[in-house]
């Protein structure tokens, strides 16, 4: 007899008929412990609001792992059911070349102008790579609501939504920090 059973289900964007399929097979009952594994890019709000009563709850036997790419992906109701592990992976870390700390109007248009036509999946890996150095190298502070803006920019990126019109909005939000 098996000492644990293992469901994944792995979605680029999970949605609320993958949370249903969830929450169904976490009330199958299992005599041994059952891990359901979510891994998604994304998680859709109603799909999040249908796992709350779970998540707060499981059925005995059942411990529930969700992946996401950061924990800004998931509403802070999913957050604070979960104990949070960030794992991190070796990868080449992109530097913007901008003095964050200084940034001025006269170093945000030339960075735009350079970087208006680079490809969907260079742009988010630079406004990540931003907002790190805004916090971990210039050690600038942020509201949680800018926080969530720059991850909602992440979103934007991710639905095509054009690298002027990103990185403005990045860097004049982080510009005017100095001002406040």
């Amino acid at each position: 007899m098996p000492k644990s059973v293992i469901f994944f289900f792995i979605k680029d964007e999970f949605l609320l008929e993958d949370a249903k399929e969830v929450i169904k097979e976490a009330y199958i009952a299992e005599s041994v412990q059952k891990y359901l594994i979510l891994v998604a890019k994304g998680y859709r709000v109603e799909a999040q609001n249908a796992l709350l009563k779970i998540l707060e709850e499981p059925p005995r036997h059942i411990v529930f792992i969700v992946v996401a790419p950061s924990k800004n992906a998931l509403l802070p109701t999913i957050r604070s059911r979960l104990v949070q592990k960030e794992l991190l992976s070796e990868r080449e870390v992109i530097h913007s070349g901008l003095n964050l700390k200084q940034l001025d109007l006269s170093d945000i248009y030339p960075f735009i102008q350079k970087h208006q036509s680079c490809e969907k999946s260079v742009l988010k890996e630079l406004v990540q790579a931003i907002v790190y150095e805004a916090i971990h190298e210039h050690h600038l502070r942020f509201s949680e609501k800018e926080l969530e803006a720059f991850q909602k920019l992440v979103h934007l990126v991710e639905l095509n939504a054009r690298a002027q019109t990103i990185l403005t909005t990045l860097l004049l939000s982080i510009m005017l920090r100095k001002y406040q």
